[in-house]
C-alpha cells in the first residue's frame, strides 16, 4: 500500500516545486511596459507607413522586440526593421525601434501582439493587436462623423460649363504629324546615306591603311605551310594569288577577286607602279591560271621566285602609298 501512495506523493512534490519555483520567477522579473503606434490609420495601396515600438523596464536588464520575420500579419508585410536603441535613463532601460510597413490589398491589415524579450530569453510583455486601413482614394473615410444634408450651391444650380472645342489639339497634332513625316523623309533621303556613305569611307580608309600589313602577314603563313615542298603547287598560287587580289582591293578599289587577269592588268594600268612591277604581275598571274586551270607544275626555284615578286610589290607599294597619303594630311 505504501509502494502505491509513494508514486502520487512524488507527483505532488514535483508539482509544489515547480510551482514555487515559477512563483519565485515571477517575484523577481522586473516590471516593464510595452508601447506601440503608427504614423496614420489609413495608407493608399503600395503606400508606406511607420510603426514605432518602444519599451522600458526596470534595472539594467537587455530588451528586445519579436524578430520581424517571425510576427503574424494579415494583409500587410514589413519593409524595413530599423536598428534597436537601448538607453539607460533614470534607472531603467528604454528601448525604442522603427520599422517600415506596406500593404497592397484593400481593407484592414492587422499584426498580432508584439512579444518583447528579457534578457533575449523571457517573454515579458505584449503589444496591443495593431491594425490600420488600406485605401484606394486619398483620404479615408471617416466614420465617426455624422451624416449630413445635400446643400444647394451658391445662387442656386448651376449649370455645368459647356464643353471647349477641341480643334486647336487637332491641329496641333496634325502639324506634329507633319513634321515628324518631313523629318523622317530627310533622314531616310539625305541623312541616312550620308552617314552610310561616311561610314564606307572610314572603312575603306581603315582597309588602306592596314592593307599592306594584312597582306604580309598572310605571305608570311603561306611561307610557312610549304604547300609547293609538299606536293600543292595548286593551292599555293590559288591562296597567292587571292591575297594579291585583296591587297589590290583594299589598297586601290581595285575589285580584282571579280576580275580575271588581262582585267586586272587594265585596272593596274592606272595606278602608281612601275612597267617593271606590272610585267611581274603579269607573270606571276597567268602563271596562276596555268597552275590552277591546266595543272602546270612549276619548278621550285620558280615558285620561290613569284612569292619573292608579290612580297616586294606588296612592301613597295605600300610604303609609296603611306607617304603620298602622309603628305596629303
Amino acid at each position: 500500500m505504501s509502494q502505491k501512495l509513494s508514486i502520487p506523493f512524488r507527483i505532488g512534490c514535483i508539482g509544489l516545486i515547480l510551482l514555487l519555483w515559477m512563483a519565485v520567477a515571477h517575484a523577481q522579473t522586473p516590471s516593464v511596459q510595452v508601447k506601440a503606434a503608427f504614423d496614420s490609420t489609413h495608407i493608399l495601396t503600395g503606400d508606406h507607413l511607420r510603426l514605432h515600438l518602444s519599451a522600458e523596464g526596470e534595472g539594467t536588464h537587455t530588451l528586445s522586440f519579436q524578430p520581424s520575420d517571425t510576427w503574424r500579419l494579415f494583409n500587410c508585410e514589413v519593409l524595413k526593421s530599423g536598428t534597436p536603441e537601448s538607453r539607460q535613463q533614470h534607472g531603467k532601460t528604454v528601448l525604442t525601434q522603427e520599422f517600415v510597413v506596406t500593404a497592397f490589398d484593400t481593407g484592414r491589415a492587422v499584426i498580432a501582439p508584439i512579444v518583447l524579450m528579457l534578457d533575449d530569453t523571457l517573454p515579458a510583455a505584449l503589444t496591443d493587436t495593431l491594425y490600420f486601413y488600406v485605401d484606394t482614394l486619398p483620404g479615408g473615410v471617416d466614420t465617426t462623423q455624422a451624416f449630413r444634408d445635400i446643400k444647394m450651391p451658391l445662387g442656386g444650380i448651376e449649370k455645368a460649363p459647356q464643353e471647349k472645342s477641341k480643334a486647336w489639339v487637332w491641329i496641333l497634332v496634325v502639324v506634329g504629324l507633319a513634321v515628324l513625316v518631313t523629318l523622317l523623309v530627310l533622314f531616310f533621303k539625305r541623312w541616312l546615306p550620308k552617314l552610310r556613305e561616311k561610314h564606307r569611307a572610314k572603312l575603306r580608309e581603315q582597309r588602306r591603311m592596314s592593307s599592306g600589313a594584312v597582306a604580309l602577314s598572310h605571305i608570311k603563313e603561306l611561307r610557312a605551310k610549304e604547300l609547293c615542298e609538299k606536293g600543292m603547287p595548286k593551292e599555293h598560287y590559288s591562296e597567292l594569288s587571292e591575297i594579291l587580289r585583296t591587297y589590290l582591293d583594299d589598297q586601290w578599289d581595285v575589285n580584282a577577286m571579280e576580275m580575271v587577269t588581262d582585267e586586272i592588268m587594265q585596272a593596274m594600268a592606272q595606278l602608281d607602279v612601275t612597267e617593271q612591277q606590272r610585267l611581274e604581275i603579269q607573270e606571276f598571274l597567268r602563271l596562276s591560271d596555268l597552275v590552277k586551270y591546266a595543272r602546270r607544275q612549276p619548278e621550285q626555284a620558280e615558285n620561290a621566285r613569284h612569292l619573292d615578286h608579290v612580297t616586294d610589290f606588296v612592301r613597295t607599294t605600300d610604303q609609296q602609298e603611306q607617304a603620298r597619303r602622309a603628305q596629303q594630311k
